[in-house]
Order: C-alpha cells, then structure tokens, then sequence
C-alpha cells in the first residue's frame, strides 16, 4: 500500500470535482477537450469503484503529517522529533493493544510489545508524515488485534481534541492511567515543539491544529483515572447475560448501581447469580473505574467480578 485507503479515496473524489467542473466550463463547443474530460472522468470513477469494491481492511494503518516549526513544507522534517512523535504514537498503541488483550500494569514493561509494533513503511506528503502498517506475511480475514489497537488508539486522540466534554470522558472511561498518561505525553510533545498534527486511519482523518493540542494538553493534566477493587453489601437485583449487565442495590450511600459484568464470567456463573442472590443479602465484588476532572468525580464505573453470601 502506498496510501491509506481513505486518502486514496479522498485523492479521486477530489479529482472528480475538478474534472466535473471543467466539463462544465467546456460545453460542447470542444469536442476535443470534452472528449478528453469524458475519458479522464470515466477512468477516476473506475478507479473509485474498484477501490470501493476491496474487501475491508483488516491490518493497521495509520498515516501522521506533521506541520509547524519541525517541519520544512513537504521537504524535510527534524529528525529528532520525528523519532519522538513516531515513538510516542508506537507506544500509545502498544499500551492500548496490551490494555485490550492481556491486561497493562501500573507500571513495568508493556507485554507483547513485539506483536504491537508498527512499520513505517512509506513517507506521505501533504505537509510531511509517516505511513505506519503492520506488516505480515499473510491476510488476515477479520480485524487483528493490533489494527483493533489502532483504531482504539486514533479514537482516543480524537476525542482528546473534541470540542465536547462528554465525548472526551466517554473515552478516557475505557482506558487506565498509564495510557492516559502515554496519551498525554504526545500531545505535550507537539505543544513543544510548536508543531501540528494530522492523523489518518480508517474513516478518521482528524487535524490537531495548536489550539486543539493545548486542549488535549490541558485535559491530560487535569484528569486522573483511578482503578479500584471494591466489596459492597446489599442484593442483587439482577444480571441480564445476553448484555452482560448487572444491577445491585448497595446498603450505603450509593444506593442502586448498574454496570457490566466481566467478560470472564461464564453464562452457567451468571445464570447462579439471579437463582442464587437475587434479593438475598451478599456482597458484590467489583472493579471500580473512577475518572478525575480537577480532583472532582465526573465519571465512576462498576464492573462485577463476583459476589458472594453476606454472612453478617
């Protein structure tokens, strides 16, 4: 591949207009010229319609351009901060794959670094950038992991930039610390370095211009993501196991809470919960994921590992 799919796209579509509107321009006085148009038209919505008729990728992608001060129009780019932001973006990527597949620590070493890792495999032009792709040795029928990854990752960087708030802590919800942390470095790289990015993956192809890197800055400083293990008394309401969701009815302040059970649990465990504690005194088992605006509580989700009979 030399392009992402939707720069391709966008590149015949564009294409298309201009043609279109010289046709328009021409008439029929030349029939040359419009011949000309004609032809060139067909061959670009030939090419937009093989290139919409591929099957849907299933390996990652990415392509980031940069601009500002690193950046020497589309011929050159600081080497320095190139290795850096590449880097940056490689591991906010590693962190993610690892979050979703086996699990990332407080701290330590990302596991399954190698099978996360990403290859430039081409330079793009349009200010200047990177395409980044996994590469292997054959295709793949659904999505891999890691292309799963990346769009995870390029749909967090998005909502960091957003203009709603909401949408940016509907993201930070599915995440840990670390990789909010890993997220907010990169951003803080570009502030920096007084640069400017653009990335493009899949059907996203979002701008971070300077004042929407100072935002995703801000918000990177000013929120925390705090795991926690937490047991609560009261009674299970009841578990729904086609949706994985859960509601109990705690005996402190909280009163009702609701929220997913873990994927670990099996059908036959959720089908004993609602015959075996529903309105029965027990204590729930939960992980607690608390996202921190300021020091302040603005979002708190519950998911149930287990519970048990409340003895006292």
């Amino acid at each position: 591949m030399t392009n992402p799919r939707k720069l391709e796209s966008d590149y015949i579509k564009a294409n298309i207009s201009e043609v279109t509107a010289l046709l328009d321009r021409v008439g029929d006085r030349d029939v040359m010229s419009r011949f000309g148009l004609e032809d060139q038209l067909n061959e670009l919505n030939e090419a937009l319609a093989r290139l919409e008729a591929m099957s849907p990728e299933t390996l990652a992608s990415a392509a980031l351009f940069f601009g500002g001060k690193p950046v020497l129009g589309s011929q050159g780019i600081e080497s320095g901060f190139a290795g850096s932001a590449v880097g940056q973006f490689q591991d906010l990527v590693s962190m993610v794959h690892a979050h979703e597949t086996v699990g990332l620590a407080e701290r330590g070493t990302v596991p399954r670094r190698a099978s996360s890792t990403l290859h430039i495999t081409n330079i793009v032009r349009g200010s200047f950038g990177f395409l980044l792709e996994e590469v292997q040795p054959q295709l793949q029928i659904v999505d891999s992991s890691l292309k799963t990854a990346v769009d995870e990752a390029t749909r967090l960087l998005k909502a960091f930039g957003e203009d709603d708030e909401e949408q940016f802590r509907s993201a930070v919800e599915e995440i840990d610390q670390r990789v909010l942390a890993t997220t907010g470095e990169f951003f803080d790289l570009m502030r920096k370095s007084g640069a400017t990015v653009r990335l493009v993956s899949g059907d996203t192809d979002r701008s971070f211009g300077s004042d929407v890197v100072a935002r995703a800055v801000e918000r990177a400083r000013t929120t925390t993501v705090v795991d926690d293990n937490e047991t609560v008394r009261g009674q299970l309401a009841g578990v729904l196991p086609e949706s994985h969701q859960f509601e109990f009815r705690t005996t402190d302040e909280r009163g009702t809470i609701r929220g997913k059970v873990d994927r670990d649990l099996t059908p036959h465990q959720l089908g004993l919960f609602n015959k075996e504690y529903v309105n029965t005194n027990s204590r729930a088992r939960l992980k607690v994921k608390r996202v921190l605006r300021n020091q302040a509580v603005v979002r708190e989700r519950y998911t149930l590992v287990g519970i048990e009979p409340d003895a006292d």
